[in-house]
């Protein structure tokens, strides 16, 4: 059965990034289609002064809106022409980005996305109500797929993107890190030679970004609703996905 692959792209910088991990992952992963959608937000339009109630149309915003609106359809244009070679599909919707993107998701069986140097309101949000396995992409010249580290610190989240990249992908060796775990892996017996297990103590945040520098893509639990918390009292889940430059699986 084949699966699929929902590409968001969100403005042209991101193009030949997106484009080199299709391919990548095309050549990985011959059962996925893909497929590429860009929001145009309606939020943007926001910035623009509104019209006083009573007493009519602010022509200056409405001509300044028009004029973002063409601009941002030549942009797409653009953008579509650049990518048609890596999607089988490129389409357009207008709204807010994060609905626009749950609701196209019921559809696919996995999101992926570009992130920045830090994670903004966007991804952050994404990150706290995605219902479907995701791949956050750092931009890189080159990826490859072949190398999978899992962070694992004893919990159901990470048991279940195991599990989420195994009947995804099909099952293929990853390692296994654990720092400062003492619970017992009950994974070992499942899956024999493909569960390679690495048990470490100390510092987690520094042995996981110096472990991740082996690996070609690192697969984590979900961060949901401790998105928000974890940001103001700077957990290492997000600054893990702020500071690795290897995709990321969230599962």
């Amino acid at each position: 059965m084949l699966r699929k692959a929902l590409f968001i792209v969100s403005n042209e910088n991101e193009l030949k990034a997106i484009k080199e991990f299709s391919r990548v992952f095309t050549e990985k992963y011959k059962d996925f289609v893909l497929d590429a959608l860009y929001v145009k937000d309606i939020l943007k339009y926001e910035i623009f002064p509104s019209t006083i109630e009573g007493i009519g149309i602010d022509i200056g915003s409405t001509y300044i809106i028009e004029e973002w609106k063409e601009l941002e359809e030549n942009n797409f244009k653009t953008m579509k022409s650049q990518l048609k070679d890596s999607f089988a599909n490129i389409f357009v919707e207008e709204g807010e980005t994060v609905e626009v993107c749950l609701e196209k998701l019921k559809a696919y069986d996995i999101l992926i996305l570009l992130k920045g140097e830090n994670i903004g309101p966007y991804l952050k949000e994404i990150l706290r109500v995605h219902y479907k396995p995701m791949i956050i992409l750092p931009e890189a010249e080159s990826y490859k797929l072949d190398k999978v580290l899992l962070l694992d610190d004893g919990g159901y989240k990470a048991n279940r993107t195991l599990f989420n990249y195994y009947n995804n992908f099909g099952e293929s060796k990853v390692d296994v890190l654990r720092v400062n775990v003492d619970e017992k892996d009950e994974l070992k017996d499942r899956f024999g030679e493909n569960y390679h297990l690495i048990d470490k103590e100390g510092d987690p945040l520094k042995i996981i970004l110096a472990e991740a520098e082996n690996y070609d893509m690192i697969l984590m639990g979900t961060l949901k609703f401790a998105v928000m918390v974890e940001k103001i009292t700077g957990k290492f889940g997000v600054r893990i996905i702020e500071k690795i430059k290897k995709p990321i699986f969230i599962g």
